[in-house]
């Protein structure tokens, strides 16, 4: 069954600064959109669940591990994985739109 979550605005400017919206929260994942204005930072967190980052428009820096050490630079079309638990942050270089995806195990229980 197809379940129809929300209709982005991929063209929109995301000048406000930050703002995190949840798209689904359902069995196995959870699905957030990020938008981030040009300078805005995302300082160092982890989850608890594996992630997959997608950027879908912008560009910026993603930061991984204890020292932040590993670096992947975002811009459209960009995915990337991460395992749980592993600190990361993200500094938008431009204006961004992120859609993350927190993978939770099968028959975890809501929150």
């Amino acid at each position: 069954m197809i379940e129809h979550i929300a209709d982005l605005n991929l063209a929109g400017d995301s000048s406000t600064g930050k703002k995190l919206t949840q798209l689904f929260d359902g069995l196995g994942r959870r699905i957030v959109s990020v938008e981030l204005a040009g300078g805005d930072l995302l300082s160092k967190h982890k989850t608890g669940e594996p992630i997959s980052v997608l950027c879908l428009a912008g560009n910026g820096v993603f930061r991984a591990g204890e020292d932040l050490d590993e670096v992947q630079t975002l811009s459209p079309g960009t995915l990337i994985t991460l395992e749980a638990d592993i600190p990361h942050s993200v500094n938008a270089k431009t204006s961004m739109r992120l859609l993350v995806t927190k993978f939770k195990p099968y028959g975890e229980e809501e929150q």
